[in-house]
This record gives C-alpha cells, structure tokens and sequence, in this order.
C-alpha cells in the first residue's frame, strides 16, 4: 500500500517549464509530485527520453525536494505522448516487457524518484487488457527484486486508469491491481469534450450526472468498489483545464445545450481545451457570464457570445474533494497539469485546504 496515509499529488511535465519551472512548484502543497512524460522506444520497448527533457527529469526529484524533504516523486511513463498501440506492441511480448521494466528501474533509479506510474491510456482489446495484467504483476515482481537486491527502498507502484474499471465491453483485472499497485489514479475528467460530444455541451468533468449517471465520477468509482477496488486504492483525479464549445446560439448555456464542437478563439487548442489560467483571462477580458458551481454536475461555466466553457474553479475542487474525501474515503487526489493553475496556484490551494480540514 502508499507509504503514505492520504495523497496529494500533482502533475507536471516537461515541456511546460517555461511557464512554471520546478524550481517555482510550492512542494509543500503536495505530498507526491510525478513527472512526466517519458516515452517507449518503438524499437527495443526501452524507456526513451527526450535530449531536452533530460536534465528536467534528472534533476527534477532534488529540486522539489529542497523545500519539501518528505515529498515522493514518480515518473510518468506514457500519457498523451505515447501511443497506446506502441504500449500494446510491448506489452505483447515477455521479452519487451522485460526491456521496457528493467528500463524503467533503472530510470527512476537515475532520476532519484521514489516510484513510478504506468499510463497506457488505454487498453482497448481483450488481449491489451491480459497483457496490462501481465505487465503489472511481472513490473511488482522486479520492484520488489530490484529492492531486495539494492538494499533501496521499494519504488511506489501506481497506474492511471479509465474513470470506471469498464471500457466498453472490457473490465480491468481489478484482483491483480488489488495485488500489484500501491494505488490507481483515476482520470475522472474529459468525460465529454468538443470531440467526444460535438453536437451539445458536456460537463467536461461532471462529478455528479443527472442525466446519464454511468456518465460522471461518483458513478465509476463506486463501480471500481462495487467490483472490488477497495476506496483507499483509489486517487481521484481533478483537471487544471476546460473545454470550450461553440454554441448554436450565445444565450445563456444550459448543459447539454446545442453546439458545433469545439470553440476557436485565443488560448483555445483546436479540440475546444483550455488551461484554468486562461479561462480566468477569458472571464476577465469578457465581462463573461458565470456559473461558478453547478451542484448537479459539480463543475463550473462561463460563456460569451457564442464561446461556451465548462471548467473546474477553486469552489468545484472544494466541493469534489470534500465528498472525495468524506463519502467515498478515497485515498486522494491528483492534480493534472499544474502548470495551468493562475499564478497564486489557487486551485492547488483550494485542494490542499478541503483536503487537511
């Protein structure tokens, strides 16, 4: 299990340290920080890190350290940087997952993590799925080798999952989890973006879903405990960013409101995402109209003209941790990308606070 009683992690990757360099990160908001991304080579299914982001990574565990001695740290292996094929790919073969374990060891050894996170995001067939098995139980087994050996202490274990332990018609092996991971963080956000639900609003990271309950947070990890992932395995996953719409008409939006995918405008990604830092400038710079917390779905609005946002605020976190916390004793939280938190990291702050209240 954590080495920890609760969790309270963050994510920061490489490529945004020119807006917030790990040097700048309150460390002590956090008692995890994982780092990311680093890749798989497509030929030997090793560990692969960019030139560039190496002295990040490598230096990354003292710098955050230095102002938060009792902090862990891991490093992110996958994510939006691999693809999930070439994951599938190594983890078909025992010799490639050999490669890729030995690989990733010894990675986090360099780097001085304290463990590491496995995000293939996500199986998609039921062989991936035996395969993502096997992977975790033969990665368990070389941590615990790998320790023994170097008298170190054992490397934290954790990989990121789909927000219900079902993917279509796929189930994760949840007693292999039970037996493998110190815990799951679960992503339970971008359940509806501009691509997903291109035709009508969604509440990006609806917590709560009146209207389709299978579709929201509560629904999936109550689903993972139901099919036998105790609550204290679990890490609730909370974004830093929103996703904008463009709207049939710029009334006020209702959820679920007729729209033509994603929104175009200044700070916008071409699929419709936005970081929190920039829908506070949106706000600002618009005068624009302001939902902060829609206790339905548990997510918070803004929209002008025809430009509609769904997002989380410093109410939204506070009012999903507390039940995070409180109903479903989970064992915490992680923040995605907090590079896209405004200066203040308000939203780091509102989790920490509901989080130790």
């Amino acid at each position: 299990m954590a080495c920890n009683n609760f969790v309270n992690a963050g994510y920061w990757f490489t490529h945004t340290s020119s807006q917030l360099p790990a040097s700048r990160i309150d460390a002590n908001l956090y008692t995890h920080l994982f780092c990311g991304h680093a890749g798989l080579n497509s030929q030997t299914y090793e560990l692969s890190i960019s030139d560039s982001a190496k002295p990040l990574i490598h230096h990354f565990s003292q710098t955050v350290k230095e102002n938060n001695s009792e902090l862990k740290t891991l490093l992110s292996i996958g994510g939006d940087d691999a693809k999930a094929e070439r994951f599938g790919a190594m983890a078909a073969h025992s010799s490639h997952r050999a490669a890729f374990i030995r690989s990733s060891i010894s990675k986090a050894r360099e780097g001085n993590f304290d463990g590491l996170d496995l995000q293939w995001l996500y199986p998609s067939s039921v062989e991936d799925m035996a395969n993502f098995e096997a992977l975790i139980i033969e990665c368990h087994r070389a941590i615990i080798r790998e320790s023994r050996e170097s008298k170190e202490p054992r490397l934290i274990f954790v990989a990121t999952v789909f927000y219900s332990p079902r993917l279509e018609n796929l189930t994760y092996p949840i007693q292999a989890i039970r037996r493998t991971l110190d815990w799951v963080n679960v992503i339970a956000y971008d359940i509806f973006t501009p691509i997903l639900s291109s035709n009508e609003v969604g509440p990006s990271s609806a917590f709560f879903n009146p209207r389709r309950r299978s579709s929201s947070g509560d629904f999936g990890i109550r689903t993972w405990i139901r099919l036998g992932l105790p609550s204290k395995m679990m890490v609730f996953g909370v974004p830093f960013h929103g996703w904008a719409w463009k709207l049939n008409c710029s009334g006020n939006p209702r959820v679920f409101a007729p729209a033509q995918g994603a929104a175009q405008g200044q700070d916008i990604s071409m699929e419709g995402l936005i970081e929190y830092r920039n829908v506070k400038k949106f706000i600002a710079e618009n005068d624009a109209n302001n939902v902060v917390l829609d206790q339905r779905f548990a997510i918070a609005y803004t929209h002008c003209d025809s430009t509609g946002i769904a997002y989380e605020d410093e109410d939204t976190i506070s009012f999903k941790i507390s039940r995070v916390k409180k109903n479903l004793e989970m064992l915490g939280y992680f923040l995605w990308n907090i590079s896209a938190d405004d200066e203040d990291q308000s939203l780091a702050r509102a989790a920490s606070t509901e989080w130790i209240k």
